[in-house]
């Protein structure tokens, strides 16, 4: 970030547990996967001379719940099939990176990050709504790092801006949308609604469970897609395919599977054991 020097950043650390605007209560349970994110960003902040304000928010939740996501920029991470008991946790993780000589500043600019999350109801599910904004005159000097647990989810959309977007565990629909960053869709769970993954710049994997079908619809613009299919009526004799684009069909479902990058690669995997994974995806 503008002014800061990696040997001498300085890291601010305020740990807030009373915003929570809709309950109360602190995350708990917390994942490996998640305790293993949050120690890096909190590495990466200090070298860049960053300010870290943690906001923790719990919401009861019945069942199995969808998401619609909307954020300014930051990573989001979304894990379903987490022992949450009837709870959805979600840790924001707010950065403002105005560098070692503004450290004032960008203590200050964390009240200009507003996070609102809530249950709205209605529908055939509930569906837990978070929106995270910002009025503030650098925005790009701030950003929000939103890792969100729940007990079973089913629909997901996400929306945002110079992050990571990973989704675990969905058993439906996933439309993510995002920027210079990596987007990760792995499901136990058979897919056959509709799904749209798009990035620049950053890996697409698409995991899951064999007796997923669809029309899949893959560009990728100087990158490369693979794709390993375990079962079912696999069709791939589209003209149009080549190194960086797919058209193919797996079953009879009319639904779309529609992936979009530029300048990284395209993973898709339909296997018996989509969870089993490394952190490198060199094969689909």
């Amino acid at each position: 970030m503008h002014g800061s020097h990696p040997l001498r950043a300085v890291l601010a650390v305020v740990l807030v547990a009373s915003l929570v605007p809709f309950g109360a209560g602190c995350a708990g349970g917390s994942s490996v996967e998640r305790g293993i994110d949050h120690a890096h960003q909190s590495i990466a902040a200090s070298f860049y001379g960053s300010v870290v304000e943690e906001r923790l928010y719990e919401l009861d939740v019945d069942g199995i719940i969808d998401v619609d996501l909307e954020s300014f920029a930051g990573d989001v991470v979304i894990r379903g099939g987490r022992e949450t008991k009837g709870k959805a946790i979600l840790t924001a993780t707010v950065l403002a990176g105005h560098g070692r000589d503004r450290q004032a500043e960008a203590e200050a600019s964390l009240d200009e990050v507003a996070v609102k999350a809530e249950i709205r109801r209605g529908g055939d599910v509930p569906v837990l709504a978070v929106r995270c904004t910002t009025e503030h005159d650098e925005p790009w000097l701030l950003r929000a790092n939103l890792d969100i647990e729940l007990p079973e989810l089913r629909r997901v959309r996400v929306k945002t801006r110079g992050g990571k977007v990973y989704v675990f565990e969905n058993r439906g629909a996933c439309h993510v949308h995002t920027a210079d960053g990596d987007v990760r869709m792995f499901t136990p769970w058979a897919i056959s609604e509709d799904v749209t993954l798009v990035t620049r710049g950053g890996e697409i994997v698409f995991r899951a469970f064999t007796g997923t079908c669809g029309t899949f619809d893959v560009e990728c613009v100087n990158g490369d897609v693979k794709a390993r299919v375990e079962a079912g009526d696999w069709r791939i004799l589209d003209r149009r395919n080549d190194h960086d684009t797919l058209h193919a069909t797996l079953g009879t479902c009319t639904n779309r599977i529609t992936i979009r990058n530029v300048d990284a690669k395209v993973r898709v995997s339909v296997v018996k054991d989509p969870m089993d994974y490394g952190s490198i995806f060199a094969s689909p």
